[in-house]
């Protein structure tokens, strides 16, 4: 992700399923591969390993300028929607009644009521390691994409996330996967994680995508590497998977655009130390944004049938060709302000039990926050449609230009959609948050103030008569995207 335009799309699963097809071209030096170059127009060193600790090269700033100002994104102009796949346009078959529930299970939700043509698709991660038949699915995404328009909802699940899984026992959601494949269950471990995901949640899905460690690095690599935006500072070892035998360093010393190869991007996903699960999980979709922008500049996307044979020995999917297809015709049209990207995270209880083997387990129990929840973010309105209450406009006053890229990707993970950015010079004063019109909602103000972590204090009215948002954020030099 470069800074010519903040806050990239976040990618669908169509054009992911495309991107792994990539991984068998990995012999192929990658596209639009160069070298990375500071502000001052040298080239990034790397890192050289040191004989007590090898490291993986350091990961490279990757700067640009900073636009002064951005204007309200212009919608595309409508095409017409294609059909959809043969398998998606049947209504999915309600599940049958659970019979066995052991006694203590949660009852099943009732099934969220999505509008007609919505199709929902499972991106997985799989922590299977060398040698192993299955791992576990520690990355669970779930895209709901609405082919009207288009626009795309894409929604981190926890792995931690305790369920009743069907015909078993409750445990953590990414046990799920596994479980089903190594007991025979029909669909395999797709068909396990689906029931569970109905059975809990309430959400039915059409299909799904997994790939693991090895091919995520792969897939990156033959992509020449993804750009992130970094807003807090991260340090960790890992095993290095070239070499078992000595650790690699990842080192992302100060806040900032970084150049990730697909080892470096992989251990930015799997990290957590020093980080929450949530952190990791907004990590996760950030790498995939990378992926969708270099997917996109090299031109991919209207290969995709050249591309098929790699893709079916590169990744684990129930999906057709025709299917992605579809996915990717959608993708060509997506436009940003109609991607939206959510965590179950923040609405879900934590706690620690202790199982019937005596191990302690960290977990995350639903809510009926989460419930709630589910149904605002997958059934409401996308914030680029809602009232005005959830456009904002963003103000960068704090003498760094990176802060308005980060400002924008916090608000757009808090549901608010920035329809206008402006830079000006530092005026001293601290962040605050102007409410622009004399009937502005209570409760959304104070979701602004916690997603920038911000006081009460820092709230101000400031009535300006025929404004086009209801709030404009100002960023002084004491913002924080960090927030710790």
């Amino acid at each position: 992700m470069t800074m010519r335009w903040l806050g990239r799309a976040l990618a669908l699963i169509g054009f992911l399923m495309v991107l792994q097809s990539l991984a068998w071209m990995s012999r192929v030096p990658p596209m639009g591969a160069s070298p990375s170059r500071l502000a001052n127009g040298e080239e990034a060193a790397t890192a050289i390993p040191s004989p007590a600790l090898p490291a993986a090269p350091s990961p490279t700033p990757a700067p640009s300028p900073m636009p002064t100002a951005t204007p309200t994104p212009v919608p595309p102009t409508p095409t017409p929607t294609p059909g959809l796949p043969a398998r998606w346009a049947l209504t999915p078959t309600p599940p049958p009644a659970p019979v066995g529930v052991p006694e203590g299970a949660p009852p099943p939700r009732p099934l969220l009521s999505f509008p007609p043509g919505r199709v929902n698709l499972l991106l997985l991660g799989s922590d299977r390691r060398p040698g192993e038949r299955v791992g576990r699915t520690d990355t669970i995404i779930l895209v709901s994409i609405d082919p009207e328009g288009p626009s795309a909802r894409l929604l981190s699940i926890p792995r931690d996330l305790w369920v009743y899984i069907p015909g078993w026992q409750s445990h953590k959601i990414n046990t799920a996967y596994p479980h089903g494949e190594l007991s025979g269950y029909p669909g395999g471990g797709y068909g396990l994680l689906r029931d569970t995901l109905r059975y809990n949640l309430g959400i039915v899905t059409h299909g799904y995508a997994l790939v693991d460690f090895q091919g995520m690095r792969a897939i990156i690599d033959a992509l020449g590497g993804v750009d992130v935006l970094v807003r807090c500072p991260l340090y960790d070892v890992f095993p290095d998977p070239d070499d078992p035998t000595i650790t690699g360093t990842l080192n992302l010393p100060a806040p900032g655009y970084y150049h990730l190869d697909g080892k470096q991007a992989l251990w930015y996903m799997r990290s957590r130390y020093s980080t929450g699960d949530a952190d990791r999980a907004r990590r996760q979709q950030q790498v995939l944004e990378g992926m969708l922008d270099r997917l996109k500049e090299g031109g991919w996307l209207s290969r995709a049938p050249a591309l098929w044979s790699g893709l079916r020995r590169t990744v684990q999917t129930d999906l057709g060709l025709d299917e992605v297809l579809w996915l990717a015709s959608l993708g060509l049209r997506m436009d940003r302000s109609r991607i939206a990207r959510g965590s179950l995270h923040p609405v879900v209880a934590s706690a620690r039990i202790t199982t019937t083997s005596e191990n302690e387990l960290f977990i995350y129990l639903p809510t009926e926050q989460t419930y709630a929840y589910l149904e605002r973010f997958l059934l409401g309105p996308l914030p680029s449609q809602a009232s005005p209450l959830t456009r904002v406009e963003l103000i960068n006053a704090s003498g760094n230009a990176l802060y308005a890229g980060m400002a924008v990707e916090i608000l757009r993970e808090a549901g608010f959609g920035v329809v206008r950015t402006a830079e000006v010079e530092p005026d001293g004063r601290p962040s605050r948050v102007l409410a622009l019109h004399p009937g502005s909602s209570a409760g959304a103000a104070q979701s602004l103030l916690r997603a920038l972590h911000l006081p009460a204090s820092r709230l101000e009215s400031a009535p300006e008569p025929g404004a086009e948002v209801a709030y404009r954020i100002w960023l002084g030099a004491d913002f924080n995207p960090c927030g710790r």
